[in-house]
């Protein structure tokens, strides 16, 4: 994953999408992300 998203540059919308998509995503043995 690139670590370094310029937050500042995206729209609302694609932000919204991409934190809906995290939520969404079934955290599961293999994320070791908490």
């Amino acid at each position: 994953m690139n670590e370094r998203v310029d937050w500042a540059a995206m729209s609302d919308e694609e932000f919204m999408a991409l934190v809906r998509q995290l939520m969404e995503t079934p955290t599961g043995p293999e994320s070791e992300e908490e």
